[in-house]
């Protein structure tokens, strides 16, 4: 009896090929000749599952944010309070600017698949579509964070300012521009003049 093909599996097996090309050389490297090799799969197979480079773009971004790359990230920001003082919003900010910018193997993966994404995005609506609401909640968390510190800080303000600083570092450290320390060390400032400024007002 054949055996009967789970066609969800194969293309998530294709698109984290995809993904995993992306994390190591950015989407100037992603073709369908080189996504099929990686997989292990005939170009045909891969056609079968993705009519357009576009398409399989659009699949391959929707299961990288739904796999838990937002999972992960918690999970190391979780290991990063460790011994923090807990419910201290300056450490857990700190803490996610500090997982936000790449710095080890894997998030600097993590980071290569989101500019990848984001810099074709200004380009294909159906991605820009497809991470806007990941940019969001986001924003959301930082908000969420910022709240914590009380009213005088205009919360939703200020979790947008964080989180364009954040991507405005974040390609630097990427390229090797700037250093992971010296990145953080703008944060750090940034939060400083914040605490000194909500201190006095």
């Amino acid at each position: 009896m054949p055996r009967k093909v789970d066609h969800d599996q194969r293309r998530r097996h294709i698109v984290e090929s995809l993904l995993r090309i992306t994390g190591a050389q950015g989407l100037e490297a992603v073709s369908l000749r080189e996504v099929a090799h990686e997989a292990g799969v005939s170009m045909g197979a891969v056609q079968h599952y993705f009519a357009t480079k576009d398409e399989m773009l659009l699949y391959a971004l929707q299961h990288w944010l739904s796999l838990s790359v937002h999972d992960r990230f918690a999970g190391r920001v979780r290991d990063r309070l460790a011994g923090a003082p807990a419910g201290e919003p300056a450490a857990m900010l700190r803490a996610i600017a500090a997982e936000y910018l790449p710095h080890d193997a894997a998030g600097r993966a993590d980071a290569l698949v989101a500019v990848a994404f984001l810099s074709r995005a200004a380009v294909a609506p159906a991605l820009a579509a497809a991470l806007a609401p990941a940019f969001a909640g986001f924003v959301r968390t930082l908000g969420t964070v910022f709240e914590s510190a009380g009213p005088a800080i205009d919360a939703p303000a200020e979790a947008q300012r964080l989180a364009a600083l954040l991507d405005g570092l974040r390609l630097p450290v990427l390229a090797g521009a700037l250093s992971h320390r010296d990145a953080l060390a703008v944060v750090d400032r940034h939060l400083a003049q914040l605490t000194t400024a909500t201190a006095h007002a």
